[in-house]
Order: C-alpha cells, then structure tokens, then sequence
C-alpha cells in the first residue's frame, strides 16, 4: 500500500481489466503461434512441381528447366545450370508461339533419371549433365529443322527419379499431376536396367484403370533383354544379347580366333544388366573356347576388391586370352588393380566388357584403371551404344540426321562446345528424345483429331518406327522390333588406352553387320 499523501492509488479491478484482457490475448496468441510452429507440417517444397522426400533427402518431381535439381552440395546445381536454362528457354518460346496460335501447338516430353548420383552410383555427374544436353539438341533439332517434320513443337521437361522407391513414387505423381497442364505423351532417359527401373517404367506405361499413367517410354541407355517384356517402352540402345553377341563375333574374327576366354559374371540379383551381359555372351560363345569355369562376383555384398585380388592365381593357372567382365564399370578398377601384379603379367590379357565401361574415365579409380594398362600388359575393350569415331568406320550404319546434329553446324557443338561425346551419353540422350519425336509426329500425322496426340496413341505407333520409318539416330539406325528392341544396332568396339583417350576400333551388330539404308530396298 503506498505511502499517506501519495498521488499513487490503487486502481478498481473494473478499470483494470480491459489492460488485463489485452494482455491475455496477446499472451493466447503468443502460445497459438508457437503452438503452430511447433506443430506445422514440415515445408517439403523445393520448387513447383518439384518436393523434398526421404531420408536422405533429395528434391524430386518435375520442372521446365527453371528449377536446378541440385542436393546443396558444391557443384551439383552448377553442373546442369547451362543445359537446364536452355531447356527453360526453349520451352517459354514453344509456350509463347502456342499462345499466339491461340491454342495448345505442343506436346510435352519428360526426360526422367537420377538427376543426382550418390557415391558408388554407376552414373556420373558428367555422365547426367551429357545426357541432357543430347536431349536438349535434340529438342532444339525437332523444334527448328524440318528432317523430323515440324508440329507439334516438342517442350522438354526435367525430372529427378531420385534413388529410392519413395522417391520414385513422388516423382511419378508429381509427372501425372501435369499431364493434361503440358500435353505430356511420352516419358524418355529412365536410369540404367534394374530391377526397380523396370517396375517403374511398368507404372509410365500401364493404362489409368490400372494405376499407370498410359505414357509412351523411350530408354536412352537401357540393355537389358528381359525389359522387352514391358509394354509401352522401346530402347535405342542395342540389347545385351546384341552387345554380347557383337563381342563374340569380334573373338571370333583375327587377331582373337582360337584364343581362349574367361567369364567373370556379377551374380547381384537386382541388376539386370549384368545378369543379361554374361548370359548373352554365354549363350553367343562357343564353349570349347572357354577357361574354365565362370568366375562370380556379389556386387551388392563387400569385399570385392578382395574377392578379385584372391582370383589372380587361378585367373594365371586358366591361363585365358582374354577376360569377358559380365559386371559394371564401376567394378572394372577394382578388378584391374590387382592384374599388374599378377604371377602371369607376362602374357598380354584382354579385358572385354559392355557398354557401361564408358563411365570409368569419369568415375573414382581411373588412375587405377589407366596404371594397370600402362604397366600390366593389359588391353581394355568394350561394346559401347555410341562414340564419335564409329560414323567414319561404317558411314552406311550412320545416316547423317542424327550425325549431323553433333557436327559442325549442329546444335550440340554450337551449345556445348567444351564438352567430348566420348561416353556416348549425348548421343543416347539425343536419340531417345528424338525416337519419342518421330513416334509423336508419325501419330499427328496419321491422327483424325486436328493432330491431338496422346500417350495411349504413341504406344500404338511405336511398332511403325521400323523399315522405311526407322529412326536416323546419332547412334545409328533405330529400327524397332515388335519387342521395343532396335533390330541389328549398331555396336561400336572401343578401346581404352593407356593415356585415357578412347578410340573406336570396329563397328559390329548382333549379326556382324549393323543395320543400314540399303537393308530397306
């Protein structure tokens, strides 16, 4: 109580209240907003069309180029920023010149892969950002040259799979979500030949009653025989039966006739391309050639660096010519280090291998791979779907409209200057895209729709694209067979030197002659 004579007095609780009921009301919308923070649903949006899932987490779903698929790491983001914005670009002119046509003159395609490879992934960042600049080419070639005739204009969209099942279910969701948005028909690119590669390309293919999205897919570097199961989905690539049977075609000719081969299969169950390579090979090569039994290997499991460096001895006792390497590229310097060092280095081994060699000159282990060439007497060849060199060795397999989009003059070398075409992924990109291009304008053109084309209708046309409508690919002729397979692919043999350059020796095909113009009449 304040002093006697103090102006100070105690107020009435009438006259206090009203400070009091402010003070609670700001006090319960303090404790609201806390409370929503605390318990407000995680912010898993790293752009439109485009969200943070799993764990770790990686931003996947789908984007015009204006968002960089990047996990925060350094260089991730700035690895696709060139590519990404002139895809963007691209699109905002198709969007513009569709406005002004006063309707929509377009389709969409998505080109879906593991935007951002994980350590121990067989995909590099280099090996990604090339496939996107072929796909991009060969969206500005459809878009601006008339060889692949001109409506509808193409818009190129990007999506990240990511790595996971959950990852891969998001980013398939978030495709269907824009569907009818950009007129998307055909899905392209889609990773490398695995297990859930395969159920995930089931889901782009499988019709809307069944939960799928009824689009139209085009593997950029898929090989494995047992996807020509999948309905809905061809390959520009040969098949690993081709590939193997290239390669045995190869042994069968000089220098390598008689000389004796051992087998070393990746036994990892989930991966179908190492699984069909080594089968593929098997069933092409004559037994009686054959050291010994085949040596297997579990990727999937650890210890295999050890696993190869305990095989030297009876690699030396079978005493082969050569090595066939049923695995990835991402275990051939794991494989190779030890071979320096080999009781039997005397005797000069060939190594032989599929397509996916053609990561190792950007992958971890290189140095290895290029110490043991230099001083193991050892000779690193491989089947590849594409390389540069191949177009002057057999110039008929390789009809100059995908050629010409990387020579001079061609849109790929104007854009990307700097960059080789020597893993091939460019090339594979480009055709991919430019397959899905064919079929979607052979369907305007025979549709009685104004020209409207759907996933469901590209499907169908899929099985024209053969014959007089095969498809001029950078990669060669692109004839498809009623399994989605290309018929008598081109198969380029390249070999790896000791320096690290790579170079093309022959150009075979499952048969021995790969497919050309004159095979038509």
């Amino acid at each position: 109580m304040p002093p006697t004579g103090s102006w100070v007095r105690n107020r009435p609780l009438w006259a206090r209240w009203p400070w009091n009921a402010v003070s609670a009301v700001a006090l319960l919308a303090l404790l609201a907003g806390s409370l929503f923070w605390l318990l407000r649903p995680e912010d898993t949006s790293c752009a439109p069309g485009v969200e943070r899932v799993g764990t770790p987490a990686s931003c996947v779903g789908v984007t015009d180029g204006s968002y960089l698929f990047s996990d925060g790491t350094e260089g991730t983001g700035k690895n696709l920023a060139q590519v990404s914005r002139l895809i963007h670009e691209e699109n905002e002119r198709v969007a513009r010149e569709s406005a002004k046509a006063g309707g929509p003159s377009f389709v969409g395609i998505v080109y879906l892969m593991p935007m951002i490879p994980r350590p121990g992934d067989t995909n590099t960042p280099d090996s990604v950002r090339h496939e996107l600049q072929g796909a991009y080419t060969a969206q500005h070639e459809a878009n601006h040259k008339d060889k692949y005739g001109d409506t509808p204009k193409i818009k190129l969209l990007l999506a990240n799979s990511g790595t996971s099942e959950e990852q891969r279910t998001a980013a398939l969701r978030r495709i269907g979500e824009r569907v009818e948005r950009d007129h998307i028909v055909a899905v392209a690119g889609l990773g490398t030949s695995t297990d859930a590669t395969e159920s995930m390309i089931r889901t782009i293919t499988a019709d809307h009653e069944d939960g799928g999205l009824e689009l139209a897919a085009a593997g950029s570097v898929l090989t494995a025989d047992t996807l020509s199961k999948v309905k809905g989905l061809v390959r520009v690539a040969p098949t690993n039966a081709d590939e193997a049977a290239a390669a045995a075609a190869l042994l069968k000719r000089k220098p390598y006739t008689g000389k004796r081969v051992l087998v070393i299969q990746d036994s990892r169950p989930d991966d179908q391309y190492t699984r069909t390579l080594g089968e593929g090979f098997l069933r092409a090569f004559p037994e009686d050639r054959l050291a010994g039994k085949v040596e297997e290997y579990d990727s999937s499991r650890e210890g295999v660096a050890t696993a190869f460096k305990t095989r030297m001895s009876q690699l030396c006792a079978e005493k082969p010519d050569v090595v066939y390497f049923a695995g990835r590229g991402i275990d051939l310097p794991r494989f190779l280090a030890p071979l320096k060092d080999r009781p039997c280095s005397d005797h000069e081994l060939v190594v032989l291998s599929g397509d996916d060699v053609s990561q190792s000159a950007q992958a971890a282990g290189f140095d290895q791979i290029k110490e043991t060439l230099r001083s193991g007497n050892v000779r690193l060849l491989y089947t590849g779907l594409a390389h540069p060199g191949a177009w002057g060795r057999k110039a008929a397999a390789y009809p100059g409209w995908g050629v010409g989009s990387f020579g001079t003059g061609g849109r790929y070398r104007s854009a990307f200057p700097e960059e080789t075409l020597d893993d091939g992924q460019a090339i594979m990109g480009h055709d991919a895209v430019i397959t899905a291009v064919s079929g979607v304008r052979l369907a305007a053109r025979a549709s009685e729709s104004n020209g409207r084309v759907t996933g469901s209708q590209t499907i169908q046309i899929w099985k024209s694209l053969h014959g007089v409508e095969s498809v001029k690919g950078a990669s060669g002729l692109i004839s498809l067979g009623n399994d989605g397979s290309p018929e008598r692919k081109a198969v380029p043999v390249i070999e790896i030197t000791p320096g690290g350059s790579v170079r093309t020796l022959d150009v075979s095909a499952s048969s021995g002659t790969p497919l050309s113009e004159k095979d038509f009449g």
